[in-house]
């Protein structure tokens, strides 16, 4: 302990109380989840729009598969934008009514997609989608409209087959041209570098 403290001081003490185990603050529980977003780095640059819309497409999916698995919604969308010189961008937008279906999570990302992009030629890098401003479940059905509930129906047959039987067991086609880039290992694609963040 004498030559931590002689390094560094009185922290060294407190590292060496730490990597003997010994802790007296105060235990607490993680805080609330505030955001639910996923990622991932391509192997090299992308510049086929289909192929950036069918990976979109698929985080998405997973970004509303856990939304709806924490029993959330969510009134903002995130897009996250990483081209081959390093240049990172997010856009946001936020939403009048709180959502959780994987189509309302792409069309918004999308939607920032586009709008980003534009009509330039840049390769990407990196594309990541993400939710945020997380609310508990509850909406106003119209009382003719009765697309919304089938929607929620829709999408929790769909997380109960994936949850069986993976993730790829049930797939939109926007996202087959994934199986040409990423491999699938067993139920789901192995993403270059994903990232899974809360």
């Amino acid at each position: 302990m004498s030559a931590l403290k002689t390094h560094f001081g009185a922290s060294g003490e407190v590292l060496q109380r730490l990597a003997s185990g010994i802790d007296d603050r105060k235990i607490e529980p993680p805080g609330a989840v505030k955001s639910i977003s996923r990622e991932t780095t391509f192997g090299k640059d992308i510049l086929s729009h289909s192929l950036l819309e069918a990976t979109l497409r698929y985080l998405s999916e997973r970004v509303g598969s856990e939304l709806r698995k924490q029993s959330k919604q969510s009134r903002g969308i995130i897009l996250k934008l990483r081209y081959s010189d390093f240049t990172t961008i997010t856009r946001s937008l936020t939403l009048k009514q709180s959502i959780d279906s994987d189509d309302a999570i792409f069309n918004a990302g999308l939607g920032l997609a586009e709008k980003a992009l534009g009509h330039e030629k840049r390769p990407v890098r990196l594309i990541g989608i993400g939710v945020s401003n997380l609310t508990q479940p509850g909406r106003q059905l119209g009382m003719l409209d009765s697309s919304t509930e089938r929607v929620a129906q829709l999408n929790r047959a769909v997380d109960r087959i994936r949850q069986k039987y993976g993730f790829t067991a049930i797939q939109k086609g926007r996202t087959l041209p994934l199986k040409d880039v990423f491999p699938e290992t067993g139920k789901d694609y192995t993403l270059h570098t994903t990232s899974l963040s809360r």
